[in-house]
């Protein structure tokens, strides 16, 4: 090889060297070629995980070699389709704007087994609730001359009979769940006074109650406290340790009582308003004070105490180591509830759902519907808020990067539902005239 052929290859492989090097290091750093911009850009990251895992990634219908959970960080900057697919399961797809030098997180995505409800038994219901923890459904059916009250989880052989009493078609009945559904409490009103029953819902074993209480002009759960039941009569509140089978005589009359960190928080009224007071060192320390009109503590989360007026349809959160402004939500709800940690607050009035974030103190407005909504609640896993309206179960993922997305999990079943601990069980009632009949749809393997 001659000399001039030598140089010729030595300049060309240098040059060579001097473009690909920097373009290596470039490339290593997360630069790329945007044809479509005709510049080198720093490319975006996107985080994905998904429930189940092992979903395949799909970018701009592309399918990858990475499956979730992953790490991409070759992403253009720009607004890219991402799609999620596994075998059997519901596709889930969302655009994402991504943006140079910034990672985009797409946790938890939950994909739903694709599949159909199936019918698990007819019953015959007068009244349905469901769990606090929404576990299980307890009903009220009539058989000949008895009332009774059943239970279950929705499972194989977990229905069973908790309470029976005499059927009365001149007395009204009504289910009642303590705080977490660790108790179940049949409440039957004949005229101004009312009859309690209490089971344990575990084991199905009837709680024996004082023979003082038995009749009553109201009863209530305590909405802090799993076992405390308030009772009643006259001018006496007395408050029952189911567990301890305990009674104690309160020293004051109120309409509504709940324990909040060792003191009581009580509701009386005054001739122009509800009075919202603390029990302290025997006196009443008035919190504040509120419109007329028919109030009951409801369950909500530590640190706050929850309030629902009736007549006004007024979902009401307090704090009551904020003495000087102690309301922080007042809305117009329907339906709510609570996520397990007790920071996230799903709601409607009807039409919209909103969502209200504890920590932040913010509230924004999901969806809206044209027909209203019944029933919500939150599927255990991931972050997804389940809705029912005119018999259309939805689901809908509420961290997907830019906008909800949602995906119908029942149709043509309107009536109470509620999903396994596992979150791999959804239940629902059909309530028909002819017939009530409970339905299953797996959405997990």
């Amino acid at each position: 090889m001659s000399k001039t052929l030598r140089l010729i290859l030595f300049l060309a492989f240098l040059l060579a060297f001097l473009i690909s090097a920097p373009l290596v290091v470039l490339y290593t750093a997360g630069y790329r070629l945007d044809l479509g911009r005709g510049k080198i850009v720093h490319t975006a990251v996107l985080n994905i995980t998904s429930i189940p895992r092992s979903a395949n990634i799909t970018i701009d219908g592309e399918m990858l070699s990475e499956r979730t959970p992953s790490v991409i960080e070759t992403i253009t900057p720009g607004e890219h389709e991402i799609r999620l697919d596994k075998s059997g399961y519901l596709p889930w797809s969302q655009r994402v704007t991504f943006v140079s030098r910034e990672a985009t997180f797409a946790t938890d995505v939950v994909l739903f087994l694709d599949g159909s409800p199936s019918v698990v038994e007819d019953v015959e219901m007068m009244d349905s609730s469901v769990s606090p923890d929404g576990s299980h459904l307890a009903y009220l059916t009539q058989t000949s001359s008895w009332l009774e009250v059943w239970t279950t989880s929705g499972q194989t052989d977990s229905t069973k009979l908790s309470i029976r009493v005499p059927y009365s078609a001149l007395k009204q009945y009504s289910l009642s769940w303590s705080l977490t559904g660790r108790y179940l409490s049949l409440v039957t009103s004949n005229g101004r006074t009312k009859e309690v029953s209490i089971v344990r819902v575990q084991d199905g074993s009837s709680i024996v109650l004082p023979q003082t209480i038995l009749k009553a002009q109201d009863v209530w759960w305590d909405a802090s406290s799993d076992d405390e039941l308030y009772v009643s009569s006259n001018t006496v509140v007395q408050r029952i340790s189911v567990a301890q089978g305990s009674t104690q005589k309160l020293s004051y009359m109120a309409t509504r009582v709940q324990s909040f960190g060792g003191r009581d928080l009580f509701l009386t009224v005054s001739n122009s308003a509800t009075v919202l007071s603390f029990e302290e060192n025997a006196t009443a320390s008035i919190l504040t004070y509120l419109p007329l009109g028919s109030y009951e503590f409801v369950r909500g989360p530590a640190g706050l105490v929850s309030l629902y007026e009736h007549s006004r349809h007024r979902l009401i959160l307090l704090d009551p180591n904020n003495r000087e402004q102690p309301i922080v939500l007042n809305e117009e709800v329907a339906q709510w509830s609570w996520d397990t940690p007790g920071n996230q607050l799903l709601y409607t009035s009807g039409y919209d759902l909103k969502r209200y974030d504890r920590s932040a103190n913010t509230t924004e407005t999901l969806t809206r519907l044209s027909e209203p909504m019944d029933r919500l609640g939150w599927y255990p896993r991931g972050t997804v808020a389940v809705f029912q309206s005119s018999g259309v179960t939805t689901a809908m993922r509420l961290e997907d990067p830019e906008e909800p997305t949602q995906e119908i999990l029942a149709q043509e079943i309107s009536g109470p539902f509620w999903l396994s601990d596992d979150g791999n069980t959804l239940y629902l009632v059909n309530e028909t005239d002819a017939e009530d009949t409970i339905w299953m749809r797996t959405l997990q393997d």
